[in-house]
């Protein structure tokens, strides 16, 4: 499967109003401006898999016309070939001012919804997991990770694992 890149009059060239209709086609075929790569199919011009050469002469072409190239990928391309990646969007003020709120308001929420939940271990009890046995509460933390709570188990090897107070894999042994 190749890249492709196409002509766009405004926007991305996927949307409806990128659309190129017979006659626009047509007419670029007769001013002879098109080389035999370039291709019209569903209202769309463009070229398969393009080596640096046909992307300069697409992109030139596209300029002509008051139109811009754009690859697969969403990026741009200028008139000399070098793509132009669309610049990352900054938030704008009100997200900015918004967003510390949105995470506080996030961390109460978790933090109701597990009040009265408490860890069913206590530290020094032995435990097991599915696949391992010989494990030993070493901490338990009820404010880790926004109240979610916090199990951390040694096993005999070494290792260690964790998990929250909810949704563990941990069970007691007998």
């Amino acid at each position: 499967m190749g890249y492709n890149l196409y002509f766009v009059k405004h926007g991305n060239w996927y949307e409806p109003g990128n659309k190129f209709v017979q006659e626009e086609w047509s007419r670029l075929k007769k001013s002879g401006q098109l080389p035999d790569w370039v291709y019209f199919e569903n209202g769309v011009i463009t070229v398969k898999s393009p080596t640096q050469e046909q992307v300069t002469t697409f992109a030139r072409l596209a300029k002509t016309h008051g139109w811009s190239v754009q690859g697969d990928d969403g990026e741009t391309y200028d008139e000399d070939a070098a793509p132009i990646r669309a610049s990352a969007a900054r938030p704008g003020v009100l997200s900015t001012i918004l967003g510390p709120l949105r995470q506080l308001l996030a961390k109460r929420k978790i933090q109701r919804s597990m009040k009265g939940v408490v860890c069913p271990f206590n530290v020094g009890d032995r435990v097991r997991t599915t696949f391992r046995t010989g494990g030993v509460v070493i901490e338990i933390d009820a404010k880790a990770h926004h109240g979610l709570g916090s199990i951390k188990v040694r096993f005999p090897d070494g290792s260690e694992l964790g998990g929250f107070f909810v949704d563990h894999d941990f069970r007691k042994e007998a």
